[in-house]
């Protein structure tokens, strides 16, 4: 597996707006960059889906995580490098691995600010502000076209759109809610096969209508029944909802 991504920087923010997944065909191929942007001219041949999670904390191969990237020299140019795998690229990438040989796995995010544990922290409260404006002629904080999606113009490729954002959105965040309900209605009206998994707190639509969708880095008894979870959903004909109660 390996992962490549677009950095971009804006008034000293740092987000991470381009990021696909390759699952490599055999242990002894490496995909270059060149290869790689031939695969992106054909995107409905070699990308299988996409992943929306909630926000990266990725960095290039070769850089520290604990600075900004901008703190070591960095060039942020509009090319795709190849980047450090995280646990979450990881776990992706395990259940991926026998169904989607030779393809591209297309991670969003629902904030591309490149960041760890934004989850709770007052940039969820800049967020919120922020989203108020999103279709204003007023200023951000952080940047519109680089942090954010405007729902009806997100370009989705391959057959299915899997969810796994998370499922805790704080009921004093409803623009933050409202932003991301506004994403998932919209994809749900691309044609595509729709995945996520759910707590059971809530039933299937319930879950889909309120977007709580499980993240895919856990704690305890959940951290060890997550890969398996997600190769079931991944090796199944079709991609669709899956109750995490099943495997409980």
């Amino acid at each position: 597996m390996q992962i490549f991504g677009k950095y971009k920087i804006v008034h000293d923010l740092e987000y991470l707006v381009k990021t696909y997944i390759y699952i490599n065909k055999d242990n002894n191929e490496e995909l270059k960059i060149e290869d790689l942007n031939l695969l992106l001219k054909k995107k409905n041949k070699n990308v299988a889906g996409t992943i929306f999670l909630y926000n990266p904390f990725l960095y290039p191969k070769g850089y520290k995580n604990d600075q900004k990237l901008q703190e070591q020299n960095f060039q942020f140019l509009d090319k795709f490098i190849e980047i450090e795998p995280n646990n979450e690229v990881r776990i992706i990438s395990k259940a991926l691995k026998e169904q989607y040989k030779g393809k591209l796995i297309e991670v969003k995010y629902l904030f591309n600010y490149n960041k760890e544990n934004i989850q709770p922290t007052s940039a969820l409260e800049v967020f919120d502000l922020d989203l108020e404006k999103l279709y204003t002629d007023q200023l951000t904080v952080f940047a519109k076209q680089d942090n954010y999606h405007d729902y009806k113009n997100i370009s989705y490729n391959g057959k299915f759109i899997f969810f796994a954002w998370g499922h805790k959105f704080d009921k004093h965040h409803p623009n933050i809610i409202n932003y991301a309900i506004n994403i998932a209605q919209w994809a749900k009206k691309q044609g595509k096969d729709i995945g996520f998994i759910y707590d059971g707190v809530m039933d299937e639509n319930k879950s889909f209508e309120y977007v709580r969708f499980l993240p895919l880095v856990n704690f305890g008894k959940l951290k060890d029944i997550m890969p398996q979870i997600l190769k079931t959903i991944f090796t199944q004909n079709q991609i669709k909802p899956i109750s995490i109660k099943q495997f409980l």
